[in-house]
């Protein structure tokens, strides 16, 4: 399957317990073969595979989440037998030709279903090319063996007689041996009245003390010694006839086996590719459920460049914890920097990490989905190296310090840019100073071969070794100072501190002596770390703040595309109410027009005066300017008036609002003029206005009354067109200059003609931003809200 030596990945695949994972997601295979294979996977450093599995994993998925799996069924191993068949002269057994016809049946089924999905499973569709097809092997095989696995009586004509003479030979066989044991039971001879078999012949159990009165063949005794067991003398002959019967069956279904071996023969190598097909199409589909349990993705994979982990989560603590349970993590490798050194107290989740970071690698680079986000991206690692837990020995004289040197020296030799290395506790096992000092010197090497890198530590002097050298982050694992408890977050950027005191002090240890280690350290070894918890603090404040207001964000956002929705949706009803509106105002204007035509011409059919034709002519126009007047509220107004040239002390009028009296304080600028109305002064368009063609001693007067609105809404149901919008006018400017943001204007729902006349005015008004119809628990479309411009 992938082509991969296992050297350059032994030691990770042991320590980071891949093989768990691989035993885990094989339970959900099928067959033997899926299995078989899924245990032998190893991660490849061949980048076009990984990309080709991992791509034909996720068409298996999307089959599998479809609901659309493939017809995938158990099947017993038939490798020995078909590599018996391939040698000439050989016969294979019936119960196996049973097993290979369901080989047959399953590679059939799997080739036609991937052939229907060839344009949604490409790549799978490519596989079923080698899936063996031979329905006339499938034929013969079906006529000759059963579902047994036993060859069948019509297998061939001479079987069948065969086997047709036995059964009658046998059946008198029976009735005689049944009378001669009826006779011999009479006189208490027998053991029991039994018929019985010894060596496929038909024979008696006669007590021992009477076995010459019985004339016949001994077979054998009993254990006891108490029955012997004889084929009576007249029953030779017929028991020989059904022997000879048997033998000559045992030749017809050996010949019937044979002439069948030989049909399979010339299709064992297809068959045998087929199983390996099959195998894939298994392992395929029970990593497929894997990444469907997991929530599993395959991620983006490069030849190289850096390795971005989003929302990853251990693969292994997902097997036996729930997905809410597990902390998942985003860390980047390559690209600001290279190394990363993770601190943070015991038991935080430092090593948890890293091996989250080495086993996904793994996993991807084996075909298998991770417990992450899509988006992730995975470089393909020629190597990952591994230095954690203990292998000192007492038979090769090395300590626990020289066992990790020894490995970390051949990291340090093997490592290049294309390898993934992860060290735990990195210089520990001897002196601190020491120890710390060749930690950072194997770092700095390793960094310089721009390696991954993954390194744990406790080590103050990295941390301060981390920000100085470039590229190279430090970060940390999250620890929550109220609860003094790991929270396993982790934090890229800034180092963090072991919190050994606190740790000490939550398990009860005597404060007094947390407070003599603490004057041991000194001030300034215990000021850092109260500076690193402080700025432990500060950050999970901010991250709960940066939470909340992404929540936050998001509420809006879902609120303006549910408004957005909504207002579509309005907007849609009030152009299909209005169309209804005009279709019935015409239907009733040319029922009108036919009603009075057809008067009319009564009229003139009963010769009737001109008079009385002229009278009837007035009513006909009258009824029409009628109709037309209530089609012209319900379409939308055309303005089509010039603008006036205006001049500062211009008394002019609102056109949409005649009863609004101002006077121009400025000259236009931008189609635009200053106007006051009363004590209220605006900025309004020039197409706006109209010029008074005489003085008026009232022009300048109060449109906006003194007393204050009790409430920020006006009811105009029951108005005609231009009374409502006179209301509304005054309404409107009052509740703007007295500083309202928004108000509702209640018009009722009816035909419709009253709200689109308010509609038209509102478009005209200019301080109003926008308007819109209320929601469904406000009114409906019998309201209108008003929002003003904030200037």
């Amino acid at each position: 399957m992938n082509p991969t030596e296992r050297n350059n990945y032994s030691d990770a695949v042991a320590k980071l317990e891949f093989d768990r994972i691989r035993t885990h997601i094989a339970r959900g295979c099928v067959t033997l073969y899926g299995r078989e294979q899924l245990e032998r996977l190893l991660p490849s450093s061949m980048f076009a595979w990984v990309r080709d599995e991992l791509a034909r994993v996720d068409e298996m998925t999307r089959l599998i989440e479809a609901d659309d799996a493939p017809p995938l069924e158990s099947i017993e191993d038939v490798r020995p037998a078909l590599h018996r068949a391939a040698k000439e002269g050989s016969v294979i057994a019936s119960e196996d030709f049973r097993e290979i016809l369901r080989l047959l049946l399953v590679s059939r089924k799997l080739r036609g279903f991937f052939q229907k999905r060839e344009e949604r499973a490409m790549l799978l569709a490519a596989m079923a090319a080698e899936l063996h097809e031979d329905k006339l092997l499938e034929f013969h095989i079906d006529r000759v063996v059963d579902e047994e696995g036993l060859v069948k009586d019509n297998a061939s004509k001479e079987l069948r007689a065969i086997r047709r003479d036995m059964i009658e030979k046998s059946a008198l066989l029976r009735r005689r041996m049944e009378n001669i044991l009826k006779r011999v039971a009479e006189d208490d001879m027998v053991m029991e009245e039994l018929v019985t078999m010894r060596d496929g012949r038909m024979v008696l159990p006669v007590k021992v003390e009477f076995k010459r009165q019985v004339q016949g063949f001994i077979h054998s005794t009993s254990a006891t010694g108490q029955t012997v067991y004889i084929e009576p003398t007249e029953t030779l002959d017929l028991n020989n006839e059904i022997r000879d019967l048997q033998f000559a069956e045992q030749r017809e279904v050996n010949a019937i086996l044979t002439e069948l071996t030989g049909r399979l023969r010339s299709v064992v190598s297809a068959l045998l590719r087929a199983l390996e097909r099959i195998a894939e199409y298994d392992s395929l589909a029970a990593r497929a459920r894997y990444a469907r349990d997991v929530l599993g993705a395959c991620p983006v994979i490069r030849r190289d460049g850096p390795l971005v982990l989003k929302h990853a989560r251990h693969p292994l603590l997902l097997l036996h914890k729930k997905m809410k349970d597990v902390i998942p993590i985003d860390i980047t490798l390559g690209e600001e920097a290279s190394t990363v050194i993770i601190t943070g107290p015991n038991a935080g989740g430092k090593s948890v990490t890293m091996k989250t970071v080495g086993l996904t690698a793994l996993m991807v680079q084996s075909g298998i989905p991770v417990p992450c986000d899509a988006a992730s991206e995975f470089p393909v690692y020629d190597s990952v190296h591994v230095d954690i837990g203990d292998e000192q020995s007492l038979e090769n004289d090395l300590s626990t310090f020289s066992s990790h040197i020894s490995r970390l020296a051949r990291i340090v030799q093997e490592a290049d840019a294309r390898s993934l290395v992860l060290i735990d506790e990195i210089g520990t096992g001897t002196d601190p100073a020491e120890g710390s000092a060749l930690g950072a010197a194997i770092l700095e090497r390793l960094t310089v071969a721009r390696a991954h890198v993954i390194a744990t530590t406790h080590h103050g002097m990295l941390k301060a070794f981390a920000h100085e050298h470039p590229g190279m982050e430090n970060a940390a694992m999250e620890f929550d100072l109220h609860s003094l408890q790991p929270t396993y977050a982790f934090r890229a950027g800034l180092p963090g501190s072991s919190y050994a005191f606190e740790i000490t002090r939550r398990h009860g240890m005597d404060p007094v002596i947390i407070d003599r280690a603490r004057d041991i350290v000194g001030n300034q070894s215990d000021a850092l770390e109260q500076l690193l918890a402080e700025v432990e603090r500060q950050s999970q404040e901010l991250g709960v703040r940066l939470r909340r207001s992404e929540q936050q964000e998001e509420k809006y956002h879902t609120l303006v595309v549910e408004y957005e929705q909504k207002l579509k949706a309005m907007k849609k009803e009030v152009k299909e109410l209005q169309r209804h509106s005009l279709d019935e105002a015409e239907r009733i204007l040319q029922q009108a027009n036919a009603t009075i035509e057809e008067a009319i011409r009564g009229i003139r059919e009963e010769q009737a005066s001109k008079e009385s034709i002229r009278r009837a002519h007035e009513r006909v126009d009258q009824q029409r300017q009628d109709v037309e007047r209530a089609l012209a509220e319900l379409r939308p107004a055309k303005s089509t008036t010039a603008a006036v040239k205006l001049a500062a002390g211009d008394e002019v009028i609102m056109r949409d609002n005649p009863g609004a009296h101002g006077v121009v304080l400025s000259d236009p600028v931008r189609e635009k003029v200053e106007v006051a109305f009363g004590a209220l002064r605006m900025s309004v368009p020039v197409a706006s206005l109209d010029r008074m063609e005489k003085p008026q001693a009232a022009a300048i007067s109060t449109v906006i009354p003194d007393e204050p609105l009790e409430k920020n809404e006006i009811d105009v149901r029951g108005m005609y067109g231009d009374e409502a919008v006179r209301e509304i006018d005054l309404f409107l400017y009052k509740a703007w200059g007295m500083g309202f943001r928004r108000v509702d204007i209640i018009h009722g729902k009816g035909t419709g003609a009253l709200r689109q006349r308010v509609h038209t005015f509102l478009r005209d008004v200019p301080f109003v931003q926008e308007f819109a119809l209320g929601e469904w628990n406000e009114g409906g479309s019998g309201k209108t809200k008003v929002v003003f411009k904030n200037d």
